[in-house]
Order: C-alpha cells, then structure tokens, then sequence
C-alpha cells in the first residue's frame, strides 16, 4: 500500500518532514489590514520579522483556513501519483475551519483513496510529532493505518498544551478576553496559563500573577504530566521569538535535558496572531511505546 500524509502549516515541520516525499502540506493564511495577505510560514526569519510587526499593529489581522481548492490540488496530486490511502491530520477543528475543509473535499475522493482523517488537538512540535510517528509506523509497515490511527488518537489524546499568554491584548482584538480583563491584567502583571482542552477548544485555567510565578506553575504543570509516561517521552518548548518568558522557561527545564530531550520550535504566525507576542508554550510528548492496540 502507498500511503500519504497531509497536515497543515500550523504543523511548522521540520524540514526533515516537510521535505519528505510522502508528506505533504496545505497553508493557513493570515489577512492584513492592508489588504496583503501572508501566507503561514516556519521560516524563522519570516516569523521573527512578522512577530516583530505584529507588536506595533493597531487592528488584529485576520486569519483563515487553507482554501478548499488548495486541499482538491493535493488529492489530485495524490490520486496521480498513484497512492492507495491518505491520513489527514489538521489543527483542532473548534479553532479553525481546516478539518471541516479536509472532511468536505474528502468525501469525493473514497472511491480512489482510502481517506483517515484526524482532528487533532494539536499544533506546531506536537503536530509535527504525530506526523513523525504516523511515518515511522507507516514505514515500519507492522500495523494497517487503521490501527496506527487508533494508536496516534491515543497519543493525541494524551499529549495537552499549556500556553502562558504574554499580553492579552491580541486576545481582546480577537474577541477572546474583554477589554476590562485585558486592562487589569496588564496593571496587576496577571499571565493566563492556557490549555488545549479534549475537544480542541482553548480553555484558560489558571490567571498567575508575576512572570516569575507563572513559570514556576508551568514547571509544576510539566512535572505533573511527564509521570504518566514509563516507557520514555520527550518535552516541547514552543514560543514566540526574542520571548524574555521565553528565555528563564528554557533555563528552569534545562535540569532535564540531560533525561529527557527537549525539541524546541517557534509558534507558527497563524497562532501567535491570537496570542500576541511573548509567549511561550510546553507540552510532553510520549513516546508511542506508552499505547497498545
């Protein structure tokens, strides 16, 4: 059987992945207000560039799904190059619209591809891992892709991000937090730790207040989520560029560096347009090994 992967660009794969001839990729988009239109990107100097912009911006720009045309391309592509199935796997489809997008164009393609769709809770590393892993299983050829699915749903359901917001400005330009709540956080120094709940939608768990308090929650956090895992597990460290939280989070988990490896990443523009400069991200990500059929 010749299997894809398709994944969107909130993934910021790696290019180990991104350039790996079985996968393939549809792009999110952001809209400026000027009227431009960037499209998502991992390059790092794209990113910083942007994030450096995007902290002088009046009016919140506007972010939306890859389009339905772009995901028909890619099936074309597939169906020509001869594949047999397909996993699909988006960010989560209670904050976007790319799933949904998936799921429509999919349904016209059962009778050439054998079509797996999965609607993760996840974004950038953690993203890009469940690819990792779907190609790895897929290229040990051991497990039917309905089975590695069912494995991957298990990882995916295990692994939960934790984000601490580092201005809730663009929250508020977003229409995720009121301007009240936005003013006195910014007066009291409060910083939301965020969570990406079971169904995919963002949910905000705790309000701590200092910087210096909010990362010691986020040690805690970290700890608590990486004792579930006995057969090993690596942790992810996911921010904004030139994050000062940033910088003392790397340097509180570096202790575990030398037990667990940390994968570090930038958060892809698409998602840090909602959660606004200098933030910063974890998340643990355990090794399939934990799951069994």
């Amino acid at each position: 059987m010749k299997t894809a992967i398709i994944t969107d660009s909130t993934a910021a794969l790696p290019e180990s992945l991104a350039k790996h001839p079985d996968v393939y990729q549809v792009y999110l988009q952001i809209n400026l207000a000027d009227g431009s239109t960037m499209t998502d990107t991992s390059d790092r100097d794209q990113v910083t560039a942007y994030y450096h912009s995007l902290a002088s911006m009046n009016t919140l720009p506007r972010t939306s799904q890859p389009s339905m045309g772009e995901v028909v391309q890619v099936m074309d592509d597939l169906v020509a190059k001869g594949y047999d199935e397909v996993l699909i796997m988006t960010f989560p489809s209670a904050l976007s619209g790319t799933f949904q997008n998936c799921q429509s164009v999919a349904q016209n393609y059962q009778d050439r591809l054998s079509v797996y769709l999965m609607d993760t809770r996840q974004t950038s590393i953690p993203l890009a891992y469940l690819v990792e892993v779907a190609l790895h299983l897929i290229e040990a050829g051991k497990l039917s892709l309905a089975e590695i699915v069912d494995l991957l749903n298990h990882l995916d359901e295990a692994m939960v991000i934790y984000v601490i917001v580092g201005n809730l400005d663009n929250l508020v330009k977003g229409g995720r937090a009121s301007k009240g709540m936005a003013l006195l956080g910014n007066l009291l120094k409060i910083f939301p730790i965020v969570r990406i709940e079971r169904n995919g939608a963002l949910e905000m768990v705790e309000k701590v207040r200092t910087q210096k308090k909010a990362l010691k929650r986020m040690e805690e956090l970290m700890e608590k989520e990486m004792t579930a895992y006995p057969e090993g597990l690596e942790l992810a460290l996911i921010t904004t560029p030139d994050s000062p939280l940033a910088e003392e989070f790397e340097q509180m988990i570096a202790k575990d560096e030398s037990q667990y490896p940390i994968r570090q990443g930038l958060i892809p523009p698409v998602i840090g347009t909602h959660l606004g400069c200098n933030s910063v991200a974890f998340c643990v990500l355990p090794k399939v090994e934990n799951f069994k059929l």
